[in-house]
């Protein structure tokens, strides 16, 4: 049973690798909140993840795109969740260090649907958007991370799911 989760998840992982012949790969750490719907905690959520750019660059190199990967551990009313999110990310960010705002659009699997008694996801897969902003120091980066999965309607009940993170990147 965990060997059939585990190497399809670190196929995930490392897929977006293959992308670029030589690709700026960064690292991540996230924790954070479940909104909705809430644990009860304050920090229920962390995540680790890598992120490859992607070969489109527009506006002079001030917008960009990456290639997000992430393994998650979601402490929930009805018990541990994993997720794993797969999920193309744009950037625009005036200059080489500075503020930045990104969006990204996905997908994400959560290993339970029912994550408290009044709220049931409906599916195991689920779309991932998301919307961030932070500073980028060069090296590293912080950023307020949001990001809301649902089935999109496309399975009943589609509750869904509003996420809020502190994300820390570091660059190789």
């Amino acid at each position: 049973m965990v060997k059939s989760i585990i190497l399809p998840v670190a196929g995930l992982l490392v897929c977006p690798m293959v992308f670029a012949a030589d690709p700026e790969i960064e690292a991540f750490f996230q924790a954070g909140h479940t909104q909705r719907p809430s644990p009860g905690k304050s920090v229920n959520q962390y995540a680790l993840g890598f992120g490859v750019d992607l070969p489109w660059t527009f506006d002079d190199g001030r917008v960009t795109t990456r290639l997000d990967s992430s393994l998650g551990y979601i402490d929930t009313k009805k018990g541990d969740v994993t997720q794993v999110t797969v999920q193309p990310v744009i950037r625009y960010q005036p200059s080489a260090i500075g503020y930045f705002v990104e969006a990204g659009l996905g997908a994400s699997y959560v290993t339970k649907r029912r994550w408290s008694k009044g709220n049931d996801l409906g599916s195991n897969l689920h779309f991932a958007s998301s919307i961030a902003g932070g500073y980028d120091f060069g090296k590293y980066t912080l950023a307020l991370h949001l990001q809301h999965i649902s089935n999109a309607g496309l399975d009943e009940p589609n509750d869904g799911a509003n996420q809020i993170d502190v994300r820390l990147t570091w660059r190789f």
